[in-house]
């Protein structure tokens, strides 16, 4: 993977930090982006995969991770959303996109703003990826009541100073840069027990190199980090929920969860079940959510394997040659075994058993993945009869 930094603006921190790397002539482009606080560091595990298999871009958003920190000035929602995907707009034009429609993954906080720009410019997006996304569900009425408890208790107190920080535009970035040197072993803590617990795991020395990198994005000057109270309320509910806002979009969308992403998958098989009830699915993976086992919130981290292969798998069927297609759909069934989630035992998967609402990915036990056999033969037989044969033979 090469890295740059690609101009989206005159000013001097008007940049984004970009990774790109893969064969040039596979289409279409597949573009990374990750979550708040995070960077383009955080799909390490998946590059070594994706990027023989894609051409493949990671770019951190304006204001986060090593991309420029221009002043953050927005006051409003529209305002917060308009840093980030104008600065993104301008992004693919400068890094040579303008002929191709993207694949665009966005992780948490990330796949909300991957989604809003999908609805803002549909012809630029060919399918949208939301990874444990955030803001999907409306926000429950008496939520502030369950976290709040007894206002006078301790729980209670602690949780108002709480909300005054969060209105107040109290970052975790800023605590960080404010308790100086404990600020950074805050982090190393945090990245010492974060990510032990599902999957693979890190090893001790990932864990060495991630303190240092994680900390040298957090103590960089604040900026994008500050649009948090603008898209967000405490409990990450949605000002503007997505489930309130995708019957908008125009293009098709896939969901991927860890299982044990305290996201929560069902709130978007819930989701998927009801755009289903409007419109049926326009490719394959449309309005479907594939939920990996083992994982959680970091899936791409936690089961760098089975995610790759999750997204290769929609990726797939716009591939531009019957080989690409036929090496991808190998490539995904070895060693894997795809089902019918639990998650998907309502009305969706029962409409529409050949491409049910949620699926499950895991590690075959035999070594050969569900549906192998059926993916691969039909990749070589053309690009539609492909995607019904395929979609049909990978689930059981």
């Amino acid at each position: 993977m090469q890295s740059s930094d690609v101009r989206v603006g005159p000013g001097k921190e008007a940049y984004l930090h970009t990774l790109s790397g893969g064969p040039p002539s596979v289409d279409p482009p597949v573009v990374m982006m990750p979550g708040y606080g995070a960077g383009v560091g955080f799909y390490y595990r998946n590059f070594p995969s994706l990027s023989r298999r894609l051409r493949l871009f990671a770019v951190d958003w304006l204001g986060t991770g090593l991309s420029g920190r221009p002043p953050y000035r927005a006051r409003t929602r529209e305002q917060a959303e308009d840093f980030f995907l104008g600065s993104l707009a301008e992004w693919r034009r400068a890094a040579g996109l303008e002929g191709s429609k993207m694949i665009l993954v966005g992780h948490s906080l990330g796949g909300y703003l991957a989604a809003n720009y999908a609805l803002r410019h549909p012809e630029h997006v060919q399918h949208l990826v939301l990874v444990c996304p955030a803001g999907v569900p409306k926000a429950p009425e008496d939520w502030e009541r369950r976290w709040l408890g007894d206002k006078w208790s301790w729980r209670g107190q602690m949780f108002k100073m709480f909300m005054w920080g969060w209105e107040k535009g109290v970052t975790p970035g800023a605590i960080i840069r404010g308790l100086g040197p404990w600020g950074q072993s805050l982090v190393f803590k945090y990245v010492s027990n974060r990510f032990s617990h599902h999957g693979e795991g890190l090893s001790q020395r990932e864990i060495e190199v991630f303190k240092e990198y994680f900390y040298s994005i957090a103590a960089l000057p604040g900026s994008g980090e500050y649009a948090l109270r603008h898209l967000l309320a405490p409990g990450a509910w949605a000002h503007a929920p997505l489930e309130e806002r995708l019957h908008e979009l125009k293009v098709p969308v896939t969901f991927i969860y860890g299982r044990h992403d305290w996201m929560r998958p069902e709130y978007a098989v819930r989701l998927c079940e009801r755009l289903r009830s409007e419109r049926p699915p326009s490719a394959p993976n449309d309005l479907s959510v594939e939920i990996i086992d083992d994982a959680g919130h970091f899936v791409f981290l936690d089961q760098p394997e089975l995610f790759d292969k999750a997204l290769l798998n929609v990726v797939r069927p716009y591939l531009r040659t019957a080989r690409q297609r036929e090496q991808a759909a190998a490539y995904v069934a070895a060693g894997t075994d795809v089902h019918v989630a639990p998650e998907a035992a309502g009305a969706g998967a029962a409409q529409l058993p050949q491409q049910p609402t949620a699926t499950s990915w895991g590690f075959a036990a035999s070594g050969a993945g569900a549906g192998a056999g059926a993916g691969a033969d039909a990749a070589g037989q053309g690009q539609g009869q492909e995607e019904e044969q395929g979609q049909q033979g990978r689930y059981r």
